[in-house]
């Protein structure tokens, strides 16, 4: 072995890409080689000092980056918020209306008297809520709430401006209607909104196994095979 290949050899050792036979050649050339001990010594000094050095201060990018980072969001949030309070208000409603139809009446309408009209109508005020409630909470499945809002809506406002019309309501009824169509602009608005991408399965935490053990993720190249 030459100086120069021994010196390359050192070099590779020194990056920890060398094996045992280049080792072993490297330790027999320096036996009789003080020139090339000496040259290793000073390479290690070199490499040593190279990896314990402290890296150069970067630019920073702070003033850079920040305006050009899209800004936070917080329509949807508030949107949640409004849907929820909706939906509380709604309880309410429909918990007053159920307390107010305990009584009874003669009057019948389809098998029914209006005490028990009043609290299909009271029923119908708490789902309301209860959908509202659940869809700023859950807003994955708020796009649900949709096509019955719609309909409901749509049927509630047609027979309302009739009924105001032959005088069967007071406008301040037809206003408390209101609040239904608040949530259905909540609602829309929600669910419009895009949703978040499901993380991949990698960042996923892992789920437990029967019995306790936690399953790991299938690798990918796993389910290609099987």
């Amino acid at each position: 072995m030459t100086c120069e290949d021994c010196r390359e050899e050192i070099s590779a050792d020194l990056d920890g890409e060398s094996d045992a036979d280049g080792r072993a050649a490297i330790e027999a050339h320096l036996a009789v080689c003080p020139a090339c001990r000496a040259w290793r010594e000073g390479a290690a000094v070199v490499t040593r000092s190279v990896r314990t050095a402290p890296a150069d201060p970067g630019p920073d990018l702070v003033a850079l980056v920040l305006p050009a980072a899209p800004p936070r969001r917080t329509g949807p949030r508030a949107a949640r918020v409004g849907l929820a309070v909706v939906g509380v208000v709604q309880l309410a409603l429909g918990a007053l209306a159920l307390t107010g139809t305990t009584g009874h009446s003669d009057a019948a309408m389809l098998g029914a008297d209006m005490a028990h009209m009043g609290h299909e109508s009271a029923a119908w005020n708490l789902a309301l809520g209860v959908a509202f409630v659940a869809g700023a909470w859950w807003v994955r499945h708020v796009a649900g709430l949709l096509p019955v809002l719609g309909a409901f809506i749509l049927v509630l406002g047609t027979l309302s401006t009739v009924d105001l019309l032959a005088g069967r309501v007071e406008p301040v009824r037809i206003l408390a209607h209101g609040l239904v169509v608040v949530g259905f602009v909540l609602t829309l608005y929600l669910g419009r909104q895009p949703t978040p991408a499901p993380r991949p399965a990698a960042d996923r935490p892992p789920s437990r196994a029967p019995g306790g053990r936690e399953r790991l993720p299938d690798h990918p190249r796993r389910r290609d095979a099987a």
